[in-house]
């Protein structure tokens, strides 16, 4: 099993089928938040639906390009966040979600940036990407907090069922000494 102690009782572990329930509760709990943000949160998940999407996860995980990881708190899931490598072209992208008590901590930006530097320095990728919506003010301040450059806004680039929402693309570039 892949995990990560960030200190302070902060722990990224990627998620087994074990985790369906506990993840499956946190995002029906925080549903209307963040279905304001991603389009998939429009669906009420199931243990079974997060579980099968948990299992995609560590096929891909397998395969070297995907790490589904849980955001642990103290022992307790507070939310997840992935990273997604493509091995040809040396661009990974990172995603994050965070229970609504749980914000304000600094736990995304924590594992944000443990995130980013397992790209560049064990992944060996040469980009790492944030997209966010452009009205999401707490995720693009996380990108910016960890060192991310915003690069522009992808008109309409996030489809949910009744729109299309602009996007602020952010990213980190491999730094040459």
């Amino acid at each position: 099993m892949f995990s990560l102690d960030l200190g302070d009782g902060l722990r990224l572990t990627l998620a087994e089928e074990r985790h369906a329930g506990a993840i499956t509760e946190l995002m029906v709990r925080n549903q209307a938040r963040l279905a304001l943000w991603q389009p998939w949160a429009a669906y009420r998940p199931t243990v079974e639906s997060t579980r099968s999407y948990i299992r995609g996860g560590l096929d891909r995980f397998a395969e070297g390009r995907e790490h589904y990881l849980i955001i642990e708190h103290a022992g307790v899931p507070v939310g997840a966040c992935g990273m997604r490598r493509d091995p040809q072209t040396l661009i990974a992208d990172v995603g994050y979600w965070l229970d609504a008590a749980a914000e304000g901590k600094g736990l995304v930006t924590r594992a944000v940036t443990a995130l980013t530097e397992a790209a560049f320095g064990t992944y060996g990728m040469r980009r790492v990407e944030i997209r966010t919506m452009v009205a999401n003010a707490r995720a693009r301040a996380v990108a910016e907090r960890c060192g991310y450059e915003f690069e522009g806004v992808m008109r309409r680039a996030m489809r949910f069922a009744d729109r299309n929402e602009d996007v602020a693309l952010y990213a980190a570039v491999e730094r040459h000494p």
